[in-house]
């Protein structure tokens, strides 16, 4: 009797150990979509949220406009019988393959603790498929019925990411060795996100309406939108942002651009960073959709004015000794949205 219990503590006290030795991962991911019931022709939108969970503040990649090597975010589809039984029926196909005369990038994404991104995934969008990296994924060609997704979050094909994490085997060598506690850890595999529900439909429903509480049937921003009035949206746009400066980088700003949009689908994060010099300019990505399909777009604001006239009569006024007399040559609180670019 003696020797069995000394036997299953010992076993028990190795397991906690080895428990010990298993290293956390502060870099989540989920999956998020309006729409779960879908045919394999529609487009639709999928949304991917990184979160860091750690307890400081750290660099991720986020895709951009890659145009060549393999996808940062990959995503598998998996159909679940009747015994519970997971079978992998579709994993994307990770090499990029659009268009390269545009050189292509990814993102620096500085996230402090706890704060999220959220990069949109456009499957079936085949207008932009050739030359957007978001727009190039597809719905499988599957039966209909229930299925599960997986994003697999996995940057070590980019040279960058030895920039942003630690490249972690569980499995081999001392965990704690040649780590920069200025990155994140994270599993040499990658990381998956949670299982995501859907269901593939034979034929296409009749849509639901999405509109969000904050933005009316009768929009002025979404009509524009769906209209292509691309003019008049910079205009709503530049009417309704508020005041932008580098003090709130954009953040809670009040106007059209706080508010949730039916016709929307994406407002990028605001940099991390902006030059300190006048003039300072701030861009953001937007992503526009209508009846036409997905609309890419920039925007960018100007911050800060400086006056070229005004600066030559000080600088006249210093040369000449009048090192007193100063005449207003700069506007610090200036911000204009000066331009929305198709990208």
């Amino acid at each position: 009797m003696i020797k069995h219990l000394f036997f299953l503590f010992a076993l028990s006290a190795s397991l906690c150990a080895q428990a010990l030795d298993l290293r956390p991962y502060y870099l989540r991911i989920s999956i998020s979509a309006s729409k779960r019931a879908f045919t394999t022709s529609e487009a639709v939108q999928i949304n991917l949220t990184l979160t860091n969970s750690s307890g400081g503040n750290h660099s991720i990649l986020v895709p951009g406009n890659q145009s060549q090597g393999k996808k940062l975010i990959y995503f598998t589809w998996y159909r679940v019988d009747e015994n519970n039984f997971y079978r992998e029926v579709h994993r994307d196909q990770r090499e990029i393959r659009i268009d390269t005369s545009v050189h292509g990038y990814v993102h620096f994404n500085r996230l402090a603790s706890g704060e999220s991104t959220t990069v949109p995934f456009f499957f079936n969008d085949t207008k932009n498929a050739q030359t957007h990296v978001l727009s190039s994924y597809e719905v499988p060609q599957l039966a209909p019925g229930k299925y599960k997704i997986v994003a697999w979050y996995d940057p070590w094909s980019e040279e960058l990411a030895k920039y942003a994490f630690n490249k972690i085997d569980d499995f081999k060598g001392d965990p704690e060795t040649g780590t920069n506690p200025e990155y994140l850890d994270l599993p040499s595999l990658g990381i998956m996100s949670p299982y995501f529900d859907v269901e593939i439909l034979a034929t296409a429903t009749a849509n639901e309406s999405d509109i969000p509480a904050a933005c009316s049937a009768n929009c002025r921003l979404c009509k524009a939108i769906e209209r292509e009035k691309w003019k008049r949206v910079k205009r709503l746009v530049r009417r309704n942002s508020g005041i932008v400066t580098e003090q709130n980088m954009g953040n809670d700003v009040p106007g059209m651009l706080t508010f949730p949009h039916r016709n929307v689908a994406y407002l990028g994060d605001n940099p991390d960073a902006i030059l300190a010099s006048l003039p300072s300019f701030l861009s953001r990505e937007i992503i526009f959709r209508n009846s036409n399909g997905i609309h890419y777009y920039c925007l960018t604001w100007q911050l800060g004015k400086t006056s070229r006239i005004g600066g030559r009569i000080n600088t006249f006024f210093y040369m000449i000794g009048l090192r007193n007399l100063h005449i207003r040559d700069s506007k610090v609180n200036y911000s204009k949205l000066i331009r929305l670019t198709a990208v």
